[in-house]
């Protein structure tokens, strides 16, 4: 296979622990792991105290720190980079330099507020232009079985961000287990009337088949990738999360809305970056 590049963030952290040792686990013998540590100075000091805190003093602390980490993994794929400003415009920064193929990033927050006040994760997922994988629960970090959620928005023409999140999948993982699943939804409501008009539960069960079996024809995945088809029922939202309950990794493509709208409106992979059992990655 290709080498492939990830760039994680890194920091003291749980979660950036966790980002590093995903990127490891799923990341062949030839890919390149960038792994970045952002510093900046803290917000409430003070000119008067800045101007007595040496800039090289403190990069050669954190630069010493990330060595550290490094030699004590003795995984020559990684290659330290050490950046000072904002960790998620850093992030993002190298990853562009690098033309990265995926950036990895972990987050463990509980609910949408936490992906909403300023977190690294937060940042680069709203504003990175690739494939951005967030490091939640405890799951083998080496993808075995690959879930990847999908719908039939503006397939027509021939190809969606459902298109684009499978063909990923399928190129990075391609000894995986992909399941591509399509969730249908008949709130409690609507069922009693839906029921009493006739309608059958099979065939909302049909569309969301035939919705997967036009994304995996649009995505034209290699036959010796072993793709399997599964309907699935709840909103996007929920079939999704409770699929990370035994998946090892979730793909959900986006159309790219970001910044404060992106914020504000909510989507399937903000709802799951908030509360997946698994990593999950975002393709834009």
């Amino acid at each position: 296979m290709t080498s492939r590049t990830f760039v994680v963030g890194v920091d003291a952290t749980d979660e950036g622990g966790r980002a590093l040792e995903w990127a490891r686990a799923a990341g062949y013998r030839n890919d390149t792991i960038v792994a970045v540590h952002a510093w900046q100075f803290p917000a409430m000091v003070g000119m008067d105290t800045l101007a007595m805190v040496p800039v090289d003093d403190m990069e050669q602390v954190v630069s010493a720190g990330l060595t550290e980490l490094v030699e004590r993994l003795d995984d020559d794929r990684i290659q330290p980079v050490i950046a000072q400003g904002h960790a998620g415009r850093a992030i993002i920064d190298v990853a562009d330099e690098r033309s990265a193929d995926l950036v990895v990033v972990g987050h463990q927050g509980s609910g949408q507020a936490s992906m909403v006040l300023g977190s690294t994760a937060n940042h680069v997922i709203h504003h990175s232009d690739r494939p951005v994988v967030v490091c939640r629960g405890d799951h083998a970090p080496e993808p075995r079985l690959v879930v990847v959620g999908v719908d039939d928005d503006d397939l027509d023409e021939g190809d969606n961000e459902s298109v684009r999140a499978l063909r990923f999948a399928a190129s990075m993982w391609p000894e995986a287990q992909i399941d591509v699943v399509h969730a249908w939804f008949v709130p409690m409501v609507a069922a009693g009337r839906f029921s009493n008009a006739g309608g059958d539960f099979e065939d909302l069960d049909a569309d969301a088949l035939s919705v997967i079996e036009r994304v995996i024809a649009a995505a034209a995945v290699d036959a010796a990738v072993n793709v399997t088809a599964r309907p699935v029922n709840g909103t996007p939202e929920f079939a999704l999360i409770e699929e990370s309950r035994d998946a090892d990794l979730i793909v959900v493509g986006t159309r790219g809305r970001g910044g404060f709208a992106g914020l504000i409106l909510g989507s399937t992979s903000l709802d799951l970056a908030s509360h997946s059992h698994s990593p999950v990655v975002i393709v834009r």
